[in-house]
């Protein structure tokens, strides 16, 4: 089982712009996806991320390179999962629910939060618009097409089912994932490996181990 320890950044804990998150999460060690699943065709998209949080705020970023970018979702809680898209979900405190956070490469962002796949309820979008969000893409000429980024300052308050949430220290379960459901290549790739024989990300006994490190500011 992966784990992961998450730093605070006191830098970043009052005023900040998307460009200043960036550049700090550019100094963070990157983590990769390295479990492709439920696939065989050999096309497996590389994927990076680095994560970091303040008091009041997750700070995420996603690298990815691929042969496909599809964005064609606009609107909040529209299904991100068939575009171009990474996830991140997280049980916080070991809790039996878990958030699913997901964006396509232009951060349209759908959030949900249950016990499993089929037991969902979609948070409320103007919670969701509290989202920052900042994406980059480029076309390339190596072994793959393309290359995106985005970062992503996810506030706390996101997390509606625990008020007053205060992260240092805090101990969660989580997972990163990619996939592109209606993409020429349909793929599914994630951080801990999931063992299911159909595609499904919503297992949480497959989530990896976090620890948010306590900070000083």
């Amino acid at each position: 089982m992966n784990e992961l320890n998450i730093p605070f950044i006191s830098a970043l804990r009052t005023e900040w712009t998307l460009d200043d998150v960036d550049a700090q999460m550019d100094q963070l060690p990157t983590q990769s996806l390295d479990h492709l699943l439920w696939s065989n065709d050999g096309y497996e998209p590389q994927v990076y991320f680095s994560i970091a949080y303040s008091q009041k705020a997750i700070f995420l970023k996603f690298t990815v390179l691929e042969n496909h970018v599809q964005m064609v979702y606009n609107n909040i809680n529209d299904p991100v999962y068939k575009d171009t898209c990474v996830e991140f979900f997280i049980s916080i405190s070991n809790d039996i629910n878990y958030y699913n956070l997901e964006f396509n490469g232009k951060g349209t962002c759908s959030i949900g939060y249950g016990s499993n796949k089929f037991d969902r309820k979609d948070l409320p979008a103007d919670i969701i618009a509290s989202i920052g969000t900042q994406s980059k893409l480029w076309s390339m000429n190596g072994d793959f097409a393309y290359c995106w980024d985005l970062t992503l300052v996810i506030p706390v308050n996101i997390f509606i089912h625990h008020k007053d949430l205060n992260l240092a220290g805090l101990t969660c379960r989580l997972n990163f994932y990619k996939c592109g459901d209606e993409l020429p290549q349909p793929h599914f790739i994630a951080w801990n490996k999931v063992e299911s024989e159909q595609p499904n990300f919503h297992l949480p006994d497959f989530f990896g181990k976090a620890l948010f490190l306590p900070g000083v500011g």
